[in-house]
């Protein structure tokens, strides 16, 4: 008798097969959102306030950690990179959250919070949606990708095109990156990676294409003009030329051409190192600001609200403070220390310290054929880390996430994993809608500023909306007015309809009418501040604002007046006390949540 297959096997043998195919599907989607970030992140533009490659990478690395969870929950097993770094990378998320807890600048703190978060994000979703080596060099395929593009336009805005393709011409190229600092910071964290990738690919063609797409960085590097760039990129050399020399005698005979080269190159480019910019000054005063709060700092994100306090005379006069706003302290570290103190730079040390010892082990016991790829991603990191000396790169979100991506991408080449199974049914589902809740409440909060940015641009301005017959509604309420010339209500309705028609002068008379009849109504003493300030009056503005709020202290239109009014005469720390104001009556405000984000920017 002929037998055919067992059913059981038959049907063991189908869910098996359906498992390994949902296992290898949970896999890649998170892999997959990996690389579309990766190749998208460089070519999506970066705009102020609206920030959609901010965006890009928040949404993305954000979804990249909760499908990972999800997939891990789904399949009951998690299987994750066992490294030196993940204790001080929590401990870094962690100190972040605590400082913002107990920050009096809740809404200033939250900037750094985000980033925090991000970055930690940016690390694990580097390290464990890149399963594989072979992953790791696609994810790397797809990071260059974006990045000949985002090179090849940074050249463009220096010629202003190319052949019949037009575009905007810059002094310095900023490519998508909205800066000419942001750009040159990509370009020394990627530079290296395709550098080490050269030496590590074995196909002569993709060789080639990464040797042009070398030389067209190192074009566009030069074209953004940024000094701290041009060091971290020589500290990349450096690290790279010594982690893969193995002779002593030849590494050091090229590390000193490489100091040759780089004495050439500042004394060709002097006109560039001659800018003045009062480094010094500045990280002299943030030293300063730091004596005084040395244990905790200023505050997360603070530092470009409590420094005009701490800026010395001999700073002021090279950068007056109603014409310029000194944001950050051009070094990171310091500035670093002056917000957070002792306690925050301590965990932020550890943690650099980790990722150096961890890369430095890694290095040890990795092949020769992928050393050269490894010590791309490692100069790259180092480069960066040197270029914030002198700048504060990492302090803006995107050059963060690159950095912390290019250290998880280090962990892949280890294979070190901690596996977690047997999670029971019950604690799966729990997890999963656990893990749905957090994601809603984690995208909310993302898109929260977007939405808030979009709506306040849409809103009409004052001016916006005309009176259909202002000669006629002057005449009557001119005649209203000498009728009853005790109705402070008329008068203001008239400063109102004057202020439409810009007629100021009347419009002034009117409203000073109507807060001397009824000195308990805060109206038109704002209306005052508004008109004093769209004449450039910003000292009376800033009088009859307060006056206002003196009388009614609840009125969200006086604060945040009175905060943009704070801004733009550099008193930072008044203007954020007042949207600090405004977001306890209102916490979902949408212009003092857009005005927090312009300060910082």
């Amino acid at each position: 008798m002929k037998m055919g297959p067992n059913p059981k096997n038959a049907t063991n043998t189908g869910t098996l097969h359906r498992g390994e195919a949902a296992a290898k599907l949970a896999a890649y989607i998170p892999f997959a959102v990996l690389c579309v970030f990766l190749l998208l992140s460089p070519i999506i533009p970066d705009v102020k306030l609206t920030r959609p490659k901010l965006l890009l990478s928040e949404t993305s690395l954000y979804a990249i950690l909760f499908l990972w969870c999800a997939a891990g929950l789904y399949l009951g097993r998690f299987r994750f990179r066992r490294s030196l770094v993940n204790i001080p990378v929590f401990l870094y998320a962690a100190s972040a959250a605590l400082f913002y807890f107990f920050s009096p600048d809740k809404p200033v703190a939250l900037n750094e919070l985000k980033r925090s978060l991000l970055s930690v994000t940016a690390f694990l979703a580097a390290a464990n949606a890149a399963g594989s080596r072979r992953q790791r060099d696609i994810a790397l395929a797809f990071l260059f990708c974006g990045s000949s593009v985002a090179v090849l336009y940074g050249l463009m805005q220096h010629y202003g095109g190319f052949l019949n393709v037009q575009v905007p011409q810059f002094d310095r190229s900023l490519s998508t990156f909205g800066n000419p600092i942001f750009f040159a910071a990509f370009l020394v964290v990627v530079l290296p990676a395709a550098s080490g990738a050269v030496f590590y690919s074995r196909n002569t063609f993709l060789k080639f294409l990464l040797c042009c797409f070398i030389a067209a960085g190192l074009a566009a590097l030069y074209f953004t003009g940024t000094r701290a760039a041009f060091i971290g990129l020589s500290v990349s050399a450096a690290v790279f030329l010594f982690l893969v020399i193995g002779d002593k005698t030849r590494k050091y005979l090229l590390l000193a051409a490489l100091l040759i080269l780089m004495g050439v190159f500042a004394f060709a480019t002097r006109a560039i190192w001659a800018r003045q910019q009062a480094h010094t000054l500045i990280w002299r005063d943030t030293l300063t600001m730091w004596s005084h709060h040395p244990f905790f700092g200023t505050g997360p994100g603070t530092f470009h609200i409590y420094f005009p306090q701490y800026a010395s005379g001999e700073l002021r006069a090279i950068w007056p403070e109603e014409r310029n706003i000194i944001n950050d302290a051009h070094n990171e570290y310091i500035q670093y220390l002056s917000e957070t103190g002792i306690a925050g730079f301590g965990v932020f040390l550890l943690l650099l310290a980790a990722l150096i010892k961890n890369a430095s082990d890694i290095a040890k016991n990795t092949a020769r054929g992928e050393r050269y790829l490894l010590a791309g991603l490692i100069s790259g990191g180092a480069g960066l880390l040197a270029q914030n000396m002198f700048s504060v790169d990492m302090r803006f979100i995107i050059s963060a996430v690159y950095f912390f991506v290019t250290a998880g991408l280090i962990e892949t080449f280890r294979d070190d994993f901690v596996t977690v199974e047997g999670i029971a049914p019950v604690a799966r589902a729990g997890g999963l809608l656990l893990c749905a809740a957090l994601a809603v409440l984690t995208f909310q909060k993302v898109l929260e500023p977007y939405i808030a940015e979009k709506k306040v641009a849409s809103t009409p301005d004052f001016f916006d909306e005309k009176i259909v017959e202002p000669a006629k509604t002057i005449t009557e309420l001119e005649a209203l007015a000498a009728r009853y010339p005790d109705r402070p209500q008329i008068y203001e309705k008239l400063g109102w309809v004057y202020s439409k028609e810009k007629n100021w002068s009347r419009a002034v008379e009117a409203l000073q009418k109507a807060a001397a009849l009824d000195p308990k109504n805060a109206g038109p003493l704002n209306n005052l501040g508004n008109i004093y300030f769209l004449v450039g009056d910003r000292e009376n503005a800033i009088k009859f604002w307060n006056r206002s709020l003196a009388i009614n202290p609840g009125q969200v239109d006086s604060r945040l007046n009175l905060a943009t009014a704070y801004y733009y005469k550099g008193r930072l720390k008044e203007a954020s006390d007042q949207l600090r104001e405004v977001l306890k009556i209102d916490p979902h405000n949408k212009n003092a949540l857009v005005m927090l984000k312009q300060m910082t920017e």
